[in-house]
């Protein structure tokens, strides 16, 4: 097949297009996939970025896959044109394989909720997300479902791949409702026989282009691509395009609008007999009806300003589905030149680009040391003062050059204030061999006798990655650094032996807050985010021992226990979190500071009052150059549902590593 031919499915897509344009610049799309070779002709000179912390230290050649899905999106020059030249990209690279055996390292849903998350906090208006995991239920892990239900809080377009197991079966996360997904057609607009299909995607689901499509190849070659990873990056790509033409027009239409007007404009399947429309799903791309009905429904909607113009023209938005919490899964895609496969090509970084990564560490150890230290209390004392501002900070045939991993500009650290257990980890079985040559297998694997060899030989501490664990997950490996490093070793030294007092102790957790960059590889082959944390925010407590450190601050025996447990146990589970939206970390802060809540607490407990719903709010109150969240408690009376409930707003400032409480606590009453 001619993938130049002027009559080829992406040739048709760009003549319906014709009058769109090309991408805006302010639209900016997320790939979560592995590394592209950005050196490429058709890449070279578009506005795409790569999220260098998520980069394991050893990591191979460009991808071929992400190489292909960037340049299906964002390619510049024949013969690879994307959909959407023009529009800017994040990279967020999550797939990679083991140096040692070339196999693909399984991602955990846990991997993707993080490179969601952080994608929503750079600004994204569409994430593409050419993977996924198969599965027997609907349902998403906890920090997937909460990842994607805060991408369409924020009214951000996930588009990802339906699969390519040629059944009548689920990926994960296509089958979200919320998720835009894509299976593909082959070059006769039919089906592809390898593109999953099933009733999850007849309410969320469209078909499109993805056999014989023209990629990019590492090195700066042409080739073509088969399967729904590549359709999915042609959804990606023109979605982006038809957001680019309502900015351009004023329409007040955002990227979910954009997702219900592609399922509502596609092509319905019109074959007859049982089961003959099931692989269309809802149906077919049609991009030029999408692209009027934008028109008509962006008129509409500026001509009337608040109404619902665009319910009418298109129906109802789908209803988000509550996500419940599962067990976490295995992303795994296996390698295949017809399938498109979720799994990519080793991607990687060559020597320069490394060293480009240690700088940016560094500079961010450097950052964290001009703060102060404080002790890791057993109790956590009142807010600490506002902090001094910190500044922000396939198979290839060459290696990444400096342009594809640069030192200047790019992305700042990431800010995290984290909630969680402390635990330990060897990163190798080299590590492990060390400690074991110094002390014996027995004392090695025995808590209280390693920690207590690592006090009395701290240079061996290095050897050890210390990790933030939620409920027996790892979300970030510790890395102390500077000449406070010391002190944060003692005191997660402190953390460590204290939890390992007795049942009760093993409770306790602790508040991590610092920066990301950079990640590291786990004993188990897992790779997590570097932080690197800020001593004076870290704490270490007990749920009990909370609880009486509220009731002194309020200097009164008010409020029964059970009444801040639940909303610490609603913070530590029910909203557990990465802790690194400014939502979460205002969350997580205020969960560290539970005396703060006793206010509330106190004053509803004369009012036989309980905790109904935790809510956290961009405030309306805020200093300037500040990032300000209220955390709302609303409380209601179990007796009576016809007497006022009471609201109680905490505003917090997460401009900083370390955030603050501003102002004092507000209450109003609501009625219920």
């Amino acid at each position: 097949m001619d993938i130049q031919s002027a009559r080829s499915p992406l040739a048709v897509l760009r003549a319906a297009l014709a009058e769109a344009g090309t991408g805006l610049r302010a639209i900016r799309i997320g790939v979560v996939d592995g590394l592209p070779d950005l050196t490429h002709p058709t890449l070279a000179d578009g506005a795409i970025d790569i999220l260098r912390s998520m980069i394991p230290p050893v990591s191979g050649d460009p991808d071929a896959h992400a190489t292909a899905i960037c340049s299906m999106i964002f390619g510049a020059k024949d013969p690879v044109r994307g959909m959407a030249p023009g529009c800017s990209g994040i990279v967020l690279p999550l797939f990679f394989r083991k140096a040692s055996d070339q196999e693909l390292r399984p991602v955990s849903q846990l991997d993707l909720a993080r490179a969601i998350s952080f994608a929503l906090e750079r600004d994204v208006a569409i994430i593409n997300i050419s993977a996924g995991q198969k599965s027997v239920t609907t349902e998403a892990e906890g920090h997937l479902a909460q990842a994607l239900e805060q991408a369409a809080e924020r009214r951000v377009l996930i588009v990802a791949a339906a699969g390519n197991d040629g059944c009548s079966c689920i990926h994960i996360p296509a089958m979200v409702v919320t998720v835009l997904a894509v299976g593909a057609l082959d070059a006769a607009g039919r089906p592809l026989e390898t593109s999953n299909w099933g009733e999850a995607y007849r309410r969320n689901g469209l078909l499109a282009p993805g056999e014989g499509l023209p990629i990019a190849v590492p090195g700066g070659g042409v080739s073509a691509g088969t399967g729904t990873s590549y359709a999915t990056a042609v959804v990606s790509g023109v979605a982006a395009l038809l957001l680019s033409v309502a900015r351009r027009e004023g329409y007040e239409i955002d990227p979910l609008d954009v997702r219900d007007i592609l399922i509502e404009s596609a092509v319905p399947c019109r074959l007859e007999g049982d089961g003959a429309c099931d692989r269309y799903l809802a149906g077919s791309l049609d991009a030029g009806a999408a692209l009027a009905t934008l028109h008509h429904a962006g008129r509409s909607r500026r001509s009337f300003a608040g109404s619902s113009a665009l319910q009418r023209l298109i129906g109802p938005n789908i209803v988000q589905q509550q996500l419940s919490t599962i067990r976490t899964g295995e992303i795994v895609m296996s390698e295949s030149s017809s399938a498109g496969s979720v799994a990519v090509e080793a991607p990687g970084l060559s020597p320069s680009a490394c060293s480009c990564q240690q700088k940016k560490e560094e500079e961010t150890a450097e950052k964290l040391e001009q703060h102060g230290a404080a002790a890791l209390a057993a109790n956590p004392p009142p807010p600490p003062p506002p902090p001094a501002p910190i500044a922000p900070s396939g198979r290839s045939m060459i290696g990444l050059t400096q342009q594809a991993c640069s030192c200047g500009g790019g992305e700042p650290p990431q800010i995290v204030f984290a909630i969680g257990a402390l635990w330990f980890d060897f990163g190798t079985e080299a590590r492990y061999d060390a400690l074991v040559q110094q002390l014996d297998p027995i004392r090695v694997n025995n808590p209280a006798e390693l920690i207590g060899f690592l006090r009395a030989n701290p240079q061996y501490a290095s050897g050890i990655t210390f990790i933030l664990m939620q409920e027996q997950i790892p979300l970030y490996a510790i890395q102390p650094v500077g000449p406070f490093a010391l002190p944060v070793y003692n005191a997660i030294f402190d953390a460590l032996e204290s939890s390992l007092d007795d049942q009760r102790s093993r409770e306790q957790r602790v508040s991590i807050p610092g920066m990301i960059s950079g990640s590291t590889r786990l004993l188990n082959g897992m790779t997590v985010p570097v932080l690197y944390p800020d001593l004076r925010g870290m704490y270490k407590w007990r749920s009990h021992e909370l609880i009486a450190s509220a009731r002194a601050a309020v200097g009164a025996e008010v409020a029964a226990d059970d009444h801040i447990l639940n909303f610490l146990n609603r913070v530590y589970y029910e909203l557990r979190n990465f802790g690194v939206a400014p939502q979460e970390r205002a969350l997580n802060f205020a969960a560290t500071n539970a005396f703060q809540t006793q206010v509330a607490f106190a004053e509803s407990a004369g009012r036989k009052l309980e905790l109904d719903t935790i809510n956290v709010v961009k405030s309306p109150i805020c200093r300037p150059d500040s990032d300000c969240w209220d955390v709302e408690l609303q409380m209601f009376d179990p007796e009576n549902e016809r007497r006022a409930n009471r609201v109680y707003r905490y505003t917090i400032d997460v401009s900083e590593v370390l955030p603050v409480t501003v102002g004092t606590v507000r209450t109003w009453a609501v009625r219920a």
